[in-house]
């Protein structure tokens, strides 16, 4: 399965698309390929998509080309191992529910970050570090279901800042668009 875009997607892009121009992008976890092809259309001067789903890649790939940017680079990359080079802005809508079976999504472990739902995004933001460029910085959706408020904690001691860019409220859990970035 190929996670569809939803209203965290639509959330990212509109970020993606006000952030991207004239940068060099890496969108992480890149699905069906939305923020990579919305940070094209918005003036990125190189993209990287990668996923570790091999078949959202492949997707990824067909959705770039229809939408007429065959010039989008993707990769299949478990986080940042296929990943040789920084970026200016590097996106992520991760996976963020918890593992608990109350939730019924069976098997759908796309949508899975971990036991509490956020450790897929404080290990990603470990490892985002070393790929941001000097005055870099990420966007990341995190949801109100995983305790964003941890999250946010890792990043502090990982040595970066943040802002809330933009909060919505859905009927059973609360999106943030957090922009983060390395204190000097």
């Amino acid at each position: 399965m190929v996670y569809s875009p939803r209203e965290d997607s639509y959330l990212l892009k509109k970020w993606v698309s006000k952030l991207s121009k004239d940068k060099k992008v890496l969108d992480m976890g890149t699905g069906s390929g939305i923020q990579a092809i919305a940070a094209k259309a918005s003036g990125a001067v190189i993209i990287l998509g990668v996923d570790k789903n091999k078949k959202a890649v492949i997707l990824a790939k067909k959705n770039a080309k229809e939408a007429g940017f065959s010039d989008i680079e993707f990769k299949h990359s478990d986080l940042f191992l296929a990943v040789n080079e920084k970026f200016d802005l590097i996106v992520f809508n991760p996976p963020y529910l918890p593992n608990e079976e109350h939730l019924d999504i069976g098997k759908d472990y796309d949508l899975v970050g971990g036991e509490k739902g956020n450790e897929l995004s404080i290990e990603f933001l470990k490892q985002a570090v070393e790929y941001l460029n000097p005055k870099g910085c990420v966007l990341l959706i995190c949801s109100s279901i995983s305790d964003p408020f941890e999250i946010f904690s890792y990043a502090e001691s990982f040595g970066y800042g943040y802002k809330i860019l933009e909060e919505l409220r859905l009927d059973f859990e609360t999106l943030y668009c957090v922009k983060l970035w390395v204190k000097e």
